[in-house]
C-alpha cells in the first residue's frame, strides 16, 4: 500500500513538450524546483519562469526590486533557464482574479506548454497560495478549451501532503546550490540553501540510496481539472476514493471527532 501513497521510484523529469513555472517570489522557482529546471535546461526541454512579484516587500524586499530581480536571472541562467519574466504584482498583495488568471493564461499559451509548475495551495505564505490558484484556474480555463494539460505542484515552504511524482535531482545537486546561491539577498537572512537541502535530502526517504537529492510534486492533471472538487480533496477523502485506507471513513471520522 505504501507505494501506492507515495513514490519509491524517482524519476529523471516530468515528461513535457514545454513547462512553464509560475513562481510567487524571486527565488521562489529556484528553491522549489531549480533541480527539475536545471534537468529539462540539460534535455533541451524549453522553460518559461514567470515571477509574479519582485519580492520587494519587508525585510525580504529590503534589497531592493531590482537586486532582487537580477538574482533571478543571474539564478536562472545558472540553471540553463533564460526566459524569464517578472509580472511585478504587489508583493503579499498578489491576487487570483479575471485580470491576473487571463494574464497567465496567455503566457501558458503563448510558450506552448503542456507542464504548469505552481506552489501548492497548502503554502503557507499568501502570495503562494494565491499564485497557485492563478496557474490552477488558468489551466482549468484552458482545458475547458480542449488543452491537454497538467500542473505539477512544487513545495517551497510548507511540504506537499501529498507527492506524486520524486525527480531525483543528484546529478544536477551542484547547479542548483550554486543557483541559490544567487540570491545573496535573501542569504543574508535565513540560510535556505542549507534548508531547501535538507528538505530534498529528507524527500529520499522512500528511495534507493543512490538519490542523493530529490524534489517532490503533486500533479493536478486534466481529468481533475475537469473535476475542480477533487483539487481540494482532504487527503482522508482522496484515500477513501482510492481504497486506500487502513480504517473505515466512519470510524477514522469518529476518532477525529472531539
Amino acid at each position: 500500500m505504501e507505494s501506492q501513497l507515495t513514490p519509491y521510484q524517482a524519476i529523471p523529469h516530468i515528461d513535457c513538450r514545454a513547462a512553464i513555472v509560475f513562481a510567487p517570489h524571486p527565488d521562489d522557482e529556484t528553491l522549489g524546483c531549480g533541480g527539475l529546471l536545471a534537468a529539462y535546461a540539460a534535455s533541451a526541454i524549453p522553460v518559461h519562469v514567470v515571477v509574479v512579484t519582485s519580492g520587494d516587500y519587508g525585510e525580504h524586499g529590503k534589497a531592493g526590486a531590482t537586486t532582487r530581480e537580477n538574482e533571478t536571472r543571474a539564478a536562472c541562467a545558472r540553471l540553463g533557464i533564460h526566459s524569464v519574466e517578472f509580472w511585478r504584482e504587489p508583493d503579499r498583495g498578489v491576487a487570483c482574479d479575471e485580470r491576473t488568471v487571463l494574464r497567465a493564461m496567455q503566457d501558458i499559451q503563448r510558450v506552448a506548454a503542456n507542464l504548469i509548475l505552481a506552489p501548492s495551495i497548502h503554502e503557507i505564505h499568501p502570495d503562494h497560495r494565491a499564485t497557485a490558484w492563478i496557474a490552477i484556474e488558468a489551466a482549468r480555463r484552458l482545458v475547458l478549451q480542449g488543452h491537454e494539460l497538467r500542473v505539477a505542484m512544487y513545495e517551497i515552504g510548507h511540504p506537499l501532503h501529498r507527492v506524486d511524482a520524486l525527480v531525483d535531482i543528484t546529478p544536477f545537486a551542484r547547479l542548483k546550490q550554486e543557483a541559490v546561491a544567487c540570491y545573496a539577498s535573501q542569504l543574508d537572512i535565513q540560510p535556505y540553501d542549507e534548508v531547501i537541502l535538507a528538505l530534498n535530502r529528507y524527500r529520499t526517504y522512500t528511495l534507493p540510496a543512490t538519490v542523493a537529492l530529490a524534489e517532490a510534486y503533486a500533479f493536478i492533471d486534466t481529468p481533475m481539472l475537469r473535476q475542480p472538487g477533487l483539487i481540494a480533496e482532504s487527503e482522508l477523502h482522496r484515500q477513501e476514493r482510492l481504497g486506500l485506507t487502513s480504517v473505515p471513513m466512519p470510524l477514522a471520522v469518529a476518532m477525529g471527532t472531539p
